[in-house]
């Protein structure tokens, strides 16, 4: 009986059993880009700024990338995915539909470690790039 407990205190105790959970019903976003917009005369409108949300439910994400310019913002897709998180922190997305055009999710890894989740992908070059996601209510 002393050896069953003390199995279960130590499952209990591992931060693999519950970082799953701590990522269901938690938003983040951040930033993937930006664009300027050169124009003729000024525009406090011209050029926006790309965000990443990701909406963690059960065992679903909600996926959006969003364009926020000073006057106004617009959706340019939301998709769903199915996730799972590795005990390394790694999660991994399965999309059941076909992505859509031009999304920036191809090559697209997510990590949850520390209490901190990034993103990581190549650029043009090659280069990796970092993404740093904060959390939002």
């Amino acid at each position: 009986m002393k050896k069953n407990i003390l199995i279960f205190l130590t499952i209990l105790s591992s931060p693999v059993c519950f970082s799953q959970t701590n990522l269901i019903n938690k938003n983040f976003q951040t930033v993937i880009g930006n664009v300027c917009e050169e124009t003729s005369e000024p525009d406090p409108c011209a050029g926006y700024t790309i965000y990443l949300l990701l909406n963690f439910k059960n065992n679903q994400v909600s996926i959006t990338e969003k364009n926020v310019r000073s006057c106004s913002e617009s959706v340019k897709y939301q998709i769903k995915a199915n996730w799972k998180q590795k005990p390394d922190g790694k999660i991994i997305l399965f999309y059941s539909g076909k992505l859509p055009e031009d999304h920036f999710l191809e090559g697209f890894r997510l990590q949850y470690k520390g209490k901190q989740l990034t993103g990581y992908k190549k650029d043009w070059q090659g280069h990796m790039v970092e993404y740093e996601f904060k959390t939002i209510q």
